[in-house]
């Protein structure tokens, strides 16, 4: 499978390396070092390369959307229309403010998600790795299979999710079912499931029952 990388920063490039392992062909690109992105690709050694926004969206079957929310809409549009894509939004609706505490970009009675897919008109999108740290799922990966990282994943469109269930096996976590996107906000800054750090899949399905009721 194809993967575009939007946003190559900590999660895009640690993503990237671990399906890049696992056989997908990745493409990088969005960065605030830009010169950087074919070395990134170059040190990974197979199965990845680099570009622009737009060459990652052709290139991709799937986009990895993963800039800081607050440069969301400038990656859009470099990237051109996303219509028909799967994409993985692995953003969080915050910025740093002027004290260095977060602030929300968006309402709080939708998720940033909601917000992304609105900006991305036909786009599939399927909400997932950003309620832990990148690191947090690499070591994770050398772990035995129940202590492995769990990863949240919400979309309206089951087929997409489906995908991005296997992608999610693919990176060595162990996902599980948040419904739709309206749920996304349980895994975005402050939600039940935003501090997913050493969250196993055992624990993930006991929490989601007791805030969901399945």
């Amino acid at each position: 499978m194809n993967i575009g990388i939007i946003g190559s920063g900590n999660v895009g490039s640690t993503l990237g390396e671990l399906w890049a392992k696992a056989g997908q062909q990745v493409m990088f690109s969005f960065s605030r070092h830009p010169e950087r992105l074919q070395t990134l690709a170059d040190q990974i050694g197979f199965n990845a390369t680099s570009g622009t926004p737009a060459e990652a969206a052709n290139f991709a079957d799937v986009v990895l959307f993963a800039p800081n929310f607050w440069l969301a809409q400038e990656a859009i549009a470099q990237a051109g229309s996303l219509a028909g894509k799967i994409v993985i939004d692995a953003t969080n609706p915050y910025r740093w403010g002027e004290n260095g505490d977060i602030v929300r970009m968006v309402s709080e009675a939708t998720s940033g998600a909601e917000t992304i897919q609105k900006w991305m008109p036909g786009a599939s999108l399927v909400k997932a790795y950003s309620s832990f740290q990148p690191k947090s799922l690499q070591q994770s990966v050398e772990r035995p299979l129940e202590q492995r990282l769990a990863i949240a994943i919400a979309s309206n469109d089951e087929a997409a999710k489906a995908i991005v269930v296997q992608l999610a096996k693919d990176s060595g976590g162990r996902p599980f079912d948040l419904g739709t996107l309206q749920n996304a906000r349980l895994m975005e800054i402050s939600g039940v499931f935003s501090s997913g750090d050493t969250l196993t899949l055992d624990a993930a399905l006991k929490q989601r029952q007791y805030v969901l009721g399945y």
